[in-house]
């Protein structure tokens, strides 16, 4: 973090940003890491919501509500993880791209099983809830207003601590979830 500061209080200049808010969507790969290691495989990672406003051309705040979907192995069920994230956004030129460096906190993380035998054990009706953090990377190509399109590599570290079933609630142990996320994105600026 101190490597960080430095970095961004000595960066003078960053390319001229003519539009101060966006919103965009992205997809992408997700790995399974975490307690999802041995028996998940890697799937579909979808950015269902990303936006974000600069207050100057190196400082803004992001928010991003994204979603990552992954098989069991040798079974029909899967595992859907969403994160609704929040945090600030740094901005360092590079060659004519911008790097967005959007360290955010995921205060809402949701996992849910689908598949037949999920249904048959009853686990359709179960929901994990937790929170996370996200090192958020985007290279945006492209700037001032309209469309551009980035190249997205987040990493989310998560822990599941509560389960809800037609049971009841319960704690759960901290499961860990942990994700790295390589993907493309198309943004609006406006």
């Amino acid at each position: 973090l101190l490597f960080i500061t430095i970095l961004t209080f000595g960066v003078s200049s960053v390319n001229a940003q003519d539009s101060n808010f966006y919103l965009g969507v992205g997809a992408g790969y997700a790995t399974a890491g975490g307690e999802l290691e041995e028996d998940y495989k890697g799937g579909i990672h979808i950015n269902f919501l990303n936006m974000g406003y600069r207050f100057n051309e190196t400082w803004g705040i992001t928010a991003n509500l994204g979603s990552a979907g992954h098989s069991i192995d040798d079974s029909d069920t899967a595992i859907g993880i969403g994160a609704f994230s929040v945090g600030p956004m740094m901005s360092f030129p590079v060659g004519n791209m911008t790097w967005d460096l959007k360290p955010q906190y995921a205060f809402n993380m949701k996992g849910v099983f689908r598949g037949d035998e999920a249904a048959e054990f009853g686990l359709e009706d179960v929901e994990m809830s937790g929170t996370g953090f996200i090192i958020g990377n985007s290279l945006v190509m492209g700037g001032g207003q309209g469309f551009t399109w980035s190249i997205d590599i987040d990493y989310l570290m998560g822990k599941f601590d509560e389960i809800e079933g037609p049971g009841g609630t319960a704690e759960l142990d901290d499961e860990e979830y942990n994700s790295l996320r390589i993907g493309v994105g198309v943004r609006y600026n406006f």
